[in-house]
């Protein structure tokens, strides 16, 4: 018994010494992360003290300092492309650099990468070990976090923002210039007037009227208005055919809200475009889902923004 027990401690002892030995004082932890967005995108909420505050998934204690399960996050340093942070938990201090960099087209990568110095003594190998992957992931899930919060449009644009493509390839179309911005009525009398050309030529209409409403000086306003119809027809009065190519690209967000909104919307989509670097082959346009002038409440109104797309 004595001697099986002897053994048993040897056997401890060596692992003990083997461990002690091999797992250094040095702490090292390193995690990364492929977000599908924009490399503008993560500059805007990772090197801002305002961004860290609308994505960050714990605690803000203070002015650069988060806690996250129990281990703080002390910002030190931004630059255009780096986060220097302090991290503690319990007895362990690590600095660490949090770094993005463009990859493919649309995606960034976010490193993270840290090292400090453990414990000293007989077992704190255990303890370094133990407060190292503690921290390991909780880094990986803060990561985790910052990607299912960045790919989500909601939060970086304030629409879900998709891509479609366009179904209805035969536009009724009409353009008209307004000193004022012109009103429901006046917006609805060139619908109706569309709609009534369409019925006497014995075409149905395949979706909602759209609209691009554009100010083109302090006392102009450019409107195109289009309705979306199955066939061509003869026209008159200024009316014209418009062809769209079917299953081309649309940038689409859905929007509730009155006018103000719906303008948000479009330049969120503009930003959208250009941080990933899309082009337009046309303009913009508004589908007009709710009738404007049977829902008076304009925080009902819905409307969806095309914006076609190469």
């Amino acid at each position: 018994m004595k001697k099986i027990f002897l053994i048993v401690l040897s056997a401890v002892s060596l692992c003990a010494a083997i461990a002690y030995f091999l797992i250094p004082t040095k702490l090292v932890i390193g995690e990364a992360v492929s977000i599908d967005a924009a490399d503008v995108v993560a500059s805007k909420f990772l090197i801002t003290q305002n961004g860290w505050d609308k994505w960050w998934p714990g605690e803000k204690v203070a002015d650069n300092h988060y806690r996250f399960k129990g281990t703080d996050f002390y910002i030190t340093k931004t630059t255009n492309s780096d986060v220097y942070l302090k991290i503690q938990s319990n007895d362990l201090v690590y600095n660490s650099d949090m770094s993005y960099l463009a990859a493919d087209e649309g995606a960034v990568k976010v490193k993270w990468d840290a090292d400090g110095q453990g414990e000293s003594g007989t077992f704190a190998w255990l303890t370094n070990y133990n407060g190292a992957k503690r921290v390991n992931l909780q880094v990986a899930d803060i990561l985790n976090k910052l990607k299912n919060f960045l790919e989500d449009e909601r939060n970086t644009y304030g629409y879900k923002i998709y891509l479609n493509h366009i179904k209805d390839t035969v536009l009724l179309t009409t353009s008209s210039t307004y000193k004022n911005t012109p009103t429901i009525a006046q917006l609805y009398a060139v619908i109706a007037n569309l709609k009534a050309l369409a019925k006497n030529q014995g075409a149905t209409e395949t979706n909602f009227p759209m609209l691009n409403l554009t100010q083109t000086d302090d006392e102009a306003y450019q409107v195109n208005i289009a309705l979306p119809i199955n066939k061509r027809i003869p026209t008159e009065g200024g009316i014209t055919i418009n062809n769209m190519p079917k299953g081309s690209n649309l940038l689409v967000a859905d929007v509730v809200g009155g006018p103000n909104t719906t303008n948000n919307a479009v330049n969120q989509m503009k930003a959208y475009m250009k941080d990933h670097r899309l082009v337009s082959p046309a303009m913009w346009y508004q589908s007009l889902i709710t009738d404007r002038q049977a829902e008076k409440d304009t925080s009902k109104w819905i409307t969806k923004i095309y914006y076609p797309i190469l």
